[in-house]
């Protein structure tokens, strides 16, 4: 029998069976490009996790991040994560309030402490697009300062941090010019090293991340409820019937496309939620549930989505302190608007999976080579070899020959249209057949997560999103956020003079960004990047962690200033 998704609980229970002394523990450092942000703009962010021995963790391969004020959590992500890192992007709403916001990053592991081990920090955002900065003292979170705050003198790293050495080519650049940038002083036990280089705007006065708590905080511990599993191999959904059953059910999942990512739920006795254990998908995504009978008939029941997230709220916020320049906070509205109208970052978005069905068809059909007939169960009759239909109870069924016991088979069928699980296949041999491009067979056993099939028969449509589709009762189609891949920071390169000399503006703030710097042997990391259209002072911040868990830190200062 050819097992598609099998879970093994018992990999999960023996680490539950630890002893207190031997259980992993996990903590989250969050890295963002920058502390102040204007309305529409992007957070750059590295996800890192380590267990309480500083050693990067690879049990869970999903990190959270929320960023909530007082009211209700503003933005949140799902950050994919390989053997305890990752990275992602969030893109700020337009009309979010300008306030001081709390970040929080966890993992579901770690949820089992509670939230007092969540890393959390805090960045300002100001919306220049909302009432005016000079009107900001009519707000409650936002008032206008005309002096540095102590928060803005340089500090001095007196603490057990390692300074990392920074170094430009130059310490003065004209516009669109290349910056080589060398690091050096970097341990050779360096597990986190992230580059960011943003104009210092000094726009906000925000205090510095208390490193030394968070250091505290790994070492520490706490009691452990053991009620939620570690994301040892991908995301788990979580859902729950509605309203309750009154009987048992089934619960399934799959996405909508090409592949099949077909889920059977777990159901929970404790609390009767529903546990469906994917892995390799990514990105934006569509879904669809089904509640039905254990013998796959309608129930009167669907099947509604958990959040996985903690969204708890922080009781009080600092209020936002601003400086007003409007010069400058104008530039970088002026650049959001020319990245919305220029960019791709929906494709770039876009979802994704790796192998999660790897088997192959043991038939496939391209119906642009065959006649059309009106319906799937003519076209079946006509010439699909090793498929036929059969009445069963009154009801027609999709039957497969199995090469194997030469044989027809007797038991269940899975038959996906687009990926997504159809019981009653009279809805899709009565279903029209130009909308299909594509008819795969697999003639062998499958199991998915408990799940028996014989077979498979699936259908791919013209543009795989189910057209003219009618979903049964019970089903529900959603569209889900999978964790993110690392997106690429994407930004000019001026090598050649056509292309320097582009009129296209470049209001660029973050000039670099690099989550995963490389550094072997304690030789220094040689990087580069273009400046920009925008002129002032640069800020380089240097960010990372050792293996024995010291922090790394440093900083550096250069000029842009403006072609005349």
């Amino acid at each position: 029998m050819r097992t598609l998704h099998l879970i093994i609980t018992g990999l999960f229970f023996l680490c539950f069976s630890l002893k207190a002394e031997e259980r992993v523990y996990e903590r989250v450092f969050i890295h963002t490009d920058n502390d102040c942000y204007v309305a529409g703009e992007d957070i750059w962010l590295k996800f890192y996790v380590v267990t309480d021995k500083f050693l990067p963790s690879s049990l869970s391969k999903v990190g959270y991040v929320e960023i909530s004020d007082t009211e209700k959590p503003r933005m949140q992500l799902k950050v994919a994560l390989e053997e305890g890192r990752g990275a992602g992007k969030i893109r700020i709403p337009a009309d979010i309030p300008s306030g001081i916001y709390r970040l929080t990053a966890y993992t579901r592991y770690m949820r089992n402490e509670g939230k007092k081990v969540f890393f959390e920090s805090r960045i300002a955002i100001v919306n220049v697009g909302l009432p005016s900065i000079a009107a900001a003292k009519r707000f409650e979170t936002v008032e206008n300062f005309d002096k540095p705050s102590a928060f803005e003198e340089e500090r001095s790293y007196k603490d057990q941090s390692i300074i990392a050495g920074i170094k430009t080519d130059r310490s003065a650049y004209g516009n669109r010019q290349k910056v080589v940038l060398s690091l050096n002083n970097i341990p050779d036990n360096t597990a986190d090293l992230v580059i960011s280089v943003t104009r210092n705007d000094s726009i906000v006065s925000l205090p510095e991340l208390n490193r030394g708590a968070w250091l505290k905080q790994v070492r520490d511990t706490f009691p452990f409820s053991d009620h939620l599993l570690p994301e040892y191999e991908g995301h788990i959904i979580t859902a729950r019937f509605v309203p309750a059953p009154s009987e048992q059910l089934r619960a399934s999942l799959a996405f909508v496309g090409n592949d099949i990512r077909y889920f059977n739920g777990k159901v929970n006795p404790d609390d009767g939620t529903i546990s469906f254990y994917t892995a390799g998908i990514f990105g934006k995504q569509q879904i669809v549930t089904s509640a039905l009978s254990l013998l796959y008939d309608n129930a009167p029941n669907r099947v509604d989505l958990i959040s996985p997230f903690d969204e708890s709220l922080p009781d009080s916020l600092p209020v936002l302190q601003i400086r007003p320049n409007e010069k400058r906070l104008m530039e970088r509205y002026i650049a959001t608007q020319i990245r919305d109208k220029t960019d791709n970052d929906s494709l770039a978005e876009s979802g994704a999976s790796s192998g999660y069905c790897t088997f192959d068809p043991v038939l496939t059909y391209d119906l642009d080579q065959y006649t059309r007939f009106e319906t799937i169960s003519e076209t079946i009759l006509e010439f699909v070899n090793r498929v036929r239909v059969s009445k069963v109870g009154g009801n027609r069924r999709i039957k497969v020959f199995m090469k194997e016991l030469q044989a027809f088979n007797q038991g269940n069928t899975l038959v996906l249209l687009d990926g997504i699980p159809v019981y009653d296949h009279d809805a899709v041999l009565d279903y029209n057949p130009m909308y299909i491009k594509r008819i795969n067979i697999y003639d062998e056993n499958y199991l998915f997560g408990g799940e028996h099939f014989e077979c498979i028969v699936s259908f791919i449509t013209q543009t795989g999103n189910l057209p003219f589709f009618q979903l049964s009762q019970g089903a529900q189609l959603f569209n889900y956020d999978c964790p993110r891949l690392p997106p690429p920071f994407e930004s000019p390169d001026y090598s050649t003079d056509f292309i320097k000399n582009s009129r296209k503006p470049d209001f660029r703030h973050t000039l670099y960004w690099n989550p995963f710097v490389e550094s072997t042997n304690n030789r220094p990391a040689n990087l580069s990047f273009y400046t920009s259209d925008l002129c002032g002072e640069y800020k380089i911040t240097v960010e990372g962690i050792t293996a024995d868990g010291k922090m790394i830190r440093g900083r550096s200062y250069f000029q842009v200033t403006c072609d005349k």
